[in-house]
Parts: C-alpha cells; sequence; structure tokens
C-alpha cells in the first residue's frame, strides 16, 4: 500500500511539474519592449542635437539642399533656412519625409528616414522650431 501510494505521488508530482512548467510563460523584457537602443528618446528634442545632424545627414548634402545647390528652392543646411522653407511649406516638407503619397519621396531615390527621426522633427517644427 505504502510503494502505492509512494508512486501515485511521484506520477502526480512529476505530471503536476510537467504542466505547470509548460502552461507558464516567462516574459522576456526585451521581447516585450524591444532592445533598449530601439527606444524613441523624444524627451529632449532640440535644433542643434536633433534636428540639426540630420538635415545634415539626410537633406543637406551635396546636390541636394545645401546652400549650393538648394535643390527646389530649398536650402536645409542653417537654422534660419530651414526655418523659413519648412514655415512656408511644412505640409509638403512632412509629407515628402513621411514619404506620403503625393509628395515628392525625401530623400531622393533614398529610403525614408526612421519614424524615430521623422517624430523628432515633427516634435521640433510643432514647438514653433525654436533655434535651441
Amino acid at each position: 500500500m505504502k510503494k502505492s501510494l509512494f508512486l501515485l505521488l511521484m506520477v502526480l508530482g512529476v505530471v503536476f511539474l510537467t504542466t505547470s512548467t509548460q502552461s507558464c510563460y516567462y516574459d522576456n523584457e526585451e521581447e516585450l519592449y524591444g532592445n533598449s537602443s530601439t527606444i524613441c528618446d523624444t524627451s529632449s528634442v532640440k535644433y542643434s542635437t536633433s534636428v540639426q545632424p540630420l538635415m545634415a545627414a539626410q537633406c543637406a548634402t551635396s546636390g541636394c539642399h545645401n546652400a549650393a545647390t538648394a535643390s527646389a528652392g530649398a536650402d536645409l543646411s542653417t537654422y534660419t533656412s530651414t526655418k523659413n522653407y519648412i514655415t512656408n511649406g511644412k505640409e509638403f516638407f512632412i509629407g515628402s519625409i513621411k514619404h506620403t503619397s503625393g509628395f515628392s519621396q525625401m530623400p531622393k531615390g533614398g529610403s525614408k528616414m526612421a519614424t524615430c527621426d521623422i517624430t523628432k522633427i515633427e516634435l521640433w517644427i510643432n514647438a514653433g522650431m525654436p533655434n535651441n
């Protein structure tokens, strides 16, 4: 009798442990929230640290929207020229960098800017385009 009870308890224990570990889901922080390097930090968007580097790398390049070329009349190489251009064509500018249908996709012939970069530019624009 003791041997049968012992075996029964062992079987139940193994069954319980097997089913309980298979039914549990262990969340992995990286799987849930992504890699911390992919998180978009928009807490301190400034022209000098967030927007200007994007303009220099993506827009105000040789043959595009720099002071020498100013393709389509857009010089995005300085704060003043960038602000003036966006002020006079905010909808066109946003539509272009978002690759919205009906707008000329920018950067021309390149891939769309990262969503985080576009978000930073939009936040700066919506904040009144401060020179900070």
